[in-house]
């Protein structure tokens, strides 16, 4: 009986551990035996072995500075376990098994490793290989390494091969809880590459499987065909031309004109209809553009042929009237008119020294002769000699009148009556009749 109580003493005493308090404990029945505690490895995806109770569930918990990283479960034979981690960046790790049994259940004790010289993790997970858009932007995202550089770049290459080209563009994105993500724009239609790397601080390079996608640009919709005419088709300087539009869209209704009278000015925004004139003859350059409800435009630019209009006379002739008398230093004008047709301009300008003013303007009014004559008494008064007085009566696209009276000492002022050309600045003779 003594014999007996001592034997499972004996066994009791090999199946108790003393803890760290000098309690006995309950030996682990689940243990990891690699990789090593305090071990430093090479493999970014280290595999875990160890011992647990036949017919029993492993789970291998790995932790980084206090806080959980991967949870893997065991494949377990016999009494023997072994389970893969997915990648680990560079650093230190804590490693603990348990095994699943009813009530509490066992737990390894922990190991510690260190993961040094990983080459860094990345994947491309979008765009999918041989994908096609159509568009031309291509988002682009993947999986990395969440400690050390924390960035990743992507090259866009162009066709379906990378080779020794160099990249299209490249973009460096951040990670953000191991992802990242970026946007290529402005693709044009063709076949693409793509690729994402990551360094370290060790200059350890991970490179992404390539994706290859294609860009197929439906067609849009065409725009506008910009077009005009005008009337009449050969005008005259001075006359009002109507500019017209014929354009059209068979996608969208137009929404916008805008005329430019010049070959390079400006255009400013009107209507279907534009009415203008020309001041001087020749070649004209005139564009009209016009956008559609689909923000798309075209341009139209013709040369409008400008004659020069014809001359014809004021209607009635306009009559300028100076009466006055001969004085020892120049004329004494007791009357000074000029009879013109309503809506002409009238100047009396007077030059030399000794001017009561030097000009007078008024415009004709009508009557019911049609000319009302105007009547100018500034000028109405004794004028020394060696003063000229010009009378200019003008209106647009007519020939006026033109006269000169220019006063002398000691004989009669000098007259010369003209005709006056159609812009009022000059005088000219009169055309015959």
């Amino acid at each position: 009986m003594a014999g007996a109580l001592i034997g499972a003493f004996v066994v009791s005493v090999i199946a108790l551990a003393v803890g760290p308090l000098g309690i006995a404990s309950a030996a682990a029945d689940v243990t990891i035996e690699s990789p090593a505690d305090n071990s430093v490895i090479a493999e970014a995806t280290p595999t875990f072995s160890g011992t647990a109770e036949a017919g029993g569930t492993v789970t291998v918990s790995i932790s980084s500075k206090g806080s959980k990283v991967q949870t893997r479960d065991g494949l377990l034979l016999g009494t023997s376990w072994e389970a893969k981690a997915t990648h680990l960046a560079n650093g230190t790790y804590t490693a603990v098994a348990t095994e699943a049994s009813e009530g509490e259940p066992p737990v390894s004790a922990s190991v510690t490793f260190t993961v040094e010289a990983a080459v860094p993790y990345v994947t491309l997970t979008y765009p999918a290989n041989a994908s096609t858009t159509t568009s031309g932007t291509e988002p682009v995202g993947g999986l990395a390494s969440a400690e050390g550089v924390q960035s990743v770049t992507v090259q866009l290459f162009s066709g379906p091969t990378i080779g020794a080209q160099q990249a299209l563009e490249a973009l460096t994105v951040p990670v953000s809880g191991g992802a990242w993500s970026g946007t290529f724009g402005g693709l044009g239609a063709g076949t693409y590459t793509v690729r994402a790397e990551q360094s370290d601080s060790h200059g350890d390079v991970g490179i992404s499987a390539p994706a290859t996608f294609t860009v197929v640009i439906p067609p849009g919709p065409a725009p506008p065909a910009a077009s005009f005419q005008w009337f009449p088709p050969f005008p005259s300087t001075g006359e009002n031309v109507s500019l017209v539009s014929s354009s059209t869209d068979l996608a969208s209704p137009i929404t916008s004109f805008a005329w430019a009278l010049t070959a390079t000015g400006p255009f400013q925004t009107g209507k279907p209809v534009l009415v203008t004139s020309f001041a001087t003859p020749g070649a004209h350059s005139v564009r009209l553009r016009v956008t559609d409800g689909n923000g798309l435009s075209s341009i139209a630019a013709e040369t409008i042929s400008v004659k020069s209009s014809p001359l014809t006379l004021m209607q009635p002739f306009p009559i300028v009237r100076i009466a006055g008398s001969e004085t020892h230093s120049g004329v004494r004008i007791r009357l000074l008119t000029a009879e013109a047709p309503p809506g002409a301009h009238v100047t009396v300008k007077c030059k030399g020294r000794g001017c009561p003013v030097k000009a007078a303007k008024r415009i004709a009014v009508s009557s019911k002769t049609g000319a009302a004559p105007l009547t100018f008494h500034t000028f109405e008064r004794s004028l020394r000699a060696g003063l000229t007085l010009e009378i200019l009566i003008y209106k647009a696209g007519e020939i006026g009148k033109y006269t000169r009276f220019v006063i002398h000492r000691g004989r009669l002022p000098q007259r010369v009556d003209m005709c006056l050309d159609p812009t009022g600045l000059k005088p000219l003779v009169c055309p015959s009749s």
